[in-house]
């Protein structure tokens, strides 16, 4: 009996027994691992929880994408903001009072160095502003003088506001090719940006920002000063012939006294033709008790700080001392730039709208008083004492107020 009931036994085991590798041990294997159906359903519910989270994932991402992008935002006005104001100081201390020129003036230069092209902006200048300025002569078909334009970086030394002459086939429109643009050429620009940077490795950001605001604002005074000479020439196209005679004649007629009787007032040679007008300009005198303006000798033509104000006193043009100013230890040379400001007229001063132009390119003629420099080495030495003498005695006031005075220490 038991033999026979483990004989069935085993028979029951054996059809209870899985083939291996049948769809059966698959299943099997499925539900140990907890897949199959429900671990299918279990995986879809386990993704459909899950899609809150990658949904708010995103949106974070999202949200810090837009911060970064507000933040550039904000950082690019305020570099553009300080690049300007950095540009337009320059730009005042640069060209204070002087002339760009026409937009027809402003050119990119280019040239090779070490078989290395190089692009600079310049503008082109004429002969006068060169007066005194160690260049050599230049044949005037094929070369021309030039001014290099640059905002002047720390990091640079030299190169901005530096003259040169140069070829006329190097130079090439500021706009590059095609129609007059008020913008200058951005492929050159970039070319130009580019090399500040392989010369230069401590230029940022800010400071291409900076040179390309500078460039704008030379091209912006520039465009004005083109605007202008239109409105002149025009002017000068409407006006008669007969007119401008007569006009003439007129400004002779007013001009009557000793002191202006070949020169007529600057508002009367806008009525002239420019010819006219370059001539006369030519013809502009200097007179003992004129207010001349000029830079002084050991200041950059520019600086704010250089500009000084004189009185002319005397004028001998064959003389050591040309002008004899109000200033006793100034000597101006012949090559020296001064503008008239104010001209003497029937014994009173004028304003008078001039422009800087070398001393020996106005009319002078020897008048004044020749004993006016000792007058005024006299007058300086009187006000110099008198500066020691009240130091003197505020420092002796004091030191009796403090109780303390050895006044024969004190060096008379």
């Amino acid at each position: 009996m038991n033999d026979d009931s483990s004989a069935a036994s085993s028979g029951d085991e054996m059809l209870n027994m899985i083939v291996p590798f049948s769809q059966e041990t698959a299943s099997a294997s499925l539900k140990r691992s907890g897949k199959g159906s429900d671990g299918e359903d279990a995986d879809d519910s386990g993704r459909k929880q899950g899609g809150p989270q990658d949904t708010t994932k995103s949106q974070g991402k999202k949200r810090k994408h837009e911060k970064n992008a507000i933040e550039g935002s904000i950082g690019a006005t305020e570099m553009e903001e300080k690049a300007l104001a950095n540009a337009n100081r320059a730009f005042k201390i640069a060209f204070h009072d002087s002339k760009i020129g026409a937009p027809d003036k402003l050119f990119w230069h280019e040239r090779k160095k070490k078989r290395v092209k190089m692009i600079h902006p310049v503008r082109v200048v004429p002969r006068e502003e060169t007066v005194g300025l160690a260049l050599r002569d230049w044949n005037d078909e094929k070369e021309c003088p030039i001014q290099y334009i640059q905002f002047p970086h720390s990091i640079i030394k030299g190169g901005a506001g530096r003259y040169d002459i140069v070829s006329k086939r190097s130079l090439s429109p500021y706009y590059g090719k095609g129609e007059v643009s008020d913008q200058w050429c951005q492929t050159k620009f970039e070319h130009y940006s580019k090399q500040l940077k392989r010369s230069h490795r401590g230029l940022e950001a800010v400071d291409l920002k900076t040179e390309e605001s500078f460039l704008l604002c030379v091209l912006q005074k520039s465009l004005g000063e083109g605007e202008q000479e239109k409105k002149l020439a025009e002017v000068d196209e409407a006006v008669p012939e007969e007119i401008s005679t007569t006009n003439k004649a007129e400004g002779v007629v007013e001009n009557d006294s000793e002191e202006e009787d070949d020169y007529e007032e600057p508002r009367r040679t806008r009525r002239l033709s420019r010819r006219s007008t370059i001539m006369q300009e030519k013809k502009e005198p200097l007179r003992p008790g004129d207010r001349i303006e000029y830079y002084n000798q050991q200041c950059v033509a520019g600086d704010p700080s250089g500009l000084c104000q004189a009185t002319i006193l005397f004028i001998d043009p064959a003389g050591d001392r040309i002008l004899t100013i109000d200033d006793a230890f100034t000597n101006l040379q012949p090559d020296h730039q001064v503008k008239r400001i104010q001209r003497i007229y029937r014994g009173t001063l004028k304003e008078n709208d001039g422009q800087f132009r070398a001393i020996n390119q106005y009319t002078l003629k020897r008048e004044g008083d020749p004993d006016a420099l000792s007058k005024v080495v006299a007058r300086s030495k009187v006000w110099g004492e008198g500066v020691i003498q009240r130091t003197q005695d505020k420092m002796i006031a004091k030191a009796e107020k403090d109780g303390f005075c050895p006044k024969d220490m004190i060096r008379k």
